[in-house]
């Protein structure tokens, strides 16, 4: 793991924003794979708010590790977790009324006061309160002032699509809520809406905090060309090669076999597979980099073996070769999670757990 890398995805997420706009990185399971606490400190000595998350096994490590930056639970709480939030001073994003309802009978309950973001639903159909129970909620909060709101905030369905209706209808309902709270005089400290699609397309969402996630980590949430800054992969997976073997024209590899060579050729074979987050899906789909090279996989991802063919190269047993990232992106992980019918986010969560991790400063 590169953290200087990190450091410098931030820095240029910070540079579209104004000054005053706080950064809320969001390193929920696991930092995306990268790992949760050398992430988090790294970003806390870089002049952040505070945390982005949404279990509370991992706000609690933040804490025992002694990072005091405010902890926002993104995608709102369990009610067991109540006494430990009010322990660790960690503040709830409520996504419902029931929640909501919750916090404040464990607040009365305990005499505890409570800091809280509401989320709201403005057209993703997922987490968060209708625009119509908004005033409802308000009421709630004034009759119970040991809850303070700090903070309204939603999430965007299309982001990476500033221009699409819903984007558009969603940024519009966001904006209506907020002339709501300030016609009922409430006015919260933070209004949140941008992910890293929307930080970097779309200067109308910024408003006074961001949530950068996967562009945080080198990943593209949008097309590269229609972004304004260079992003460096802060992963980059690596393996070495555990054994080499001809294989004949017409002679197959791995189950199946679901690939048979055509003529002669030399297969490289590394010990990693769908155990170690490798996905399945990339087989005969996937690459990897190797004696500066690109090379294709071939056959069947196993549980832990997966094939190159390295014809042609002066490839060895012990030689290592890059499965994901690379320091000039060799293999970058957009393209590779598009062959794999997915996203970059479940290649940096697979890969990054499932692997032995160095971070280099």
């Amino acid at each position: 793991m590169n953290l200087s890398a990190l450091r410098s995805n931030l820095k240029r997420l910070k540079s579209l924003v104004k000054p005053e706009v706080g950064f809320l990185p969001v390193i929920k399971s696991e930092a995306y794979g990268h790992g949760l606490l050398p992430v988090a400190r790294t970003l806390a000595s870089e002049g952040i708010y505070g945390f982005g998350l949404s279990d509370l096994d991992e706000a609690l490590r933040l804490r025992e590790a002694g990072l005091a930056l405010p902890i926002i639970l993104l995608s709102g709480f369990e009610a067991p977790w109540l006494p430990e939030i009010a322990r660790l001073k960690i503040i709830p994003a409520v996504v419902d009324l029931h929640q909501l309802n919750l916090l404040a009978s464990f607040s009365r309950k305990t005499n505890k006061t409570f800091s809280l973001h509401l989320k709201l639903d403005t057209g993703m159909g997922r987490l968060g309160l209708s625009p119509e129970e908004l005033e409802k909620a308000i009421e709630i909060l004034q009759e119970n002032p040991q809850l303070r709101l700090e903070g309204l905030m939603s999430h965007l369905a299309c982001a990476e699509e500033p221009e699409k209706e819903i984007t558009r209808a969603q940024k519009k309902t966001f904006a209506e809520c907020i002339k709501k709270l300030k016609i009922l005089g409430i006015k919260p400290r933070f209004f949140h809406l941008a992910n890293s699609a929307a930080l970097i397309l779309d200067k109308s969402t910024h408003y006074n905090l961001v949530r950068p996630g996967l562009a945080l980590y080198g990943a593209y949430p949008c097309e590269p060309q229609a972004t304004p800054i260079k992003l460096q992969p802060v992963m980059t997976a690596k393996a070495q090669v555990l054994s080499v073997k001809k294989l004949k024209a017409g002679q197959g590899t791995g189950y199946g076999p679901i690939f048979t060579a055509p003529q002669e050729m030399r297969v490289a074979f590394v010990p990693v597979g769908y155990a170690d987050g490798y996905l399945r899906s990339l087989s005969n789909r996937g690459f990897a980099w190797i004696k500066e090279k690109r090379v294709p996989l071939v056959g069947a991802v196993s549980m832990r073996v997966i094939a190159f063919d390295v014809t042609g190269l002066n490839v060895s047993p012990g030689d290592e070769m890059i499965l994901l990232g690379g320091p000039q992106k060799e293999v970058p992980a957009e393209e590779l999670a598009s062959r794999a019918g997915t996203i970059p986010y479940e290649l940096f969560c697979l890969l990054g757990r499932g692997s032995f991790r160095i971070y280099l400063d």
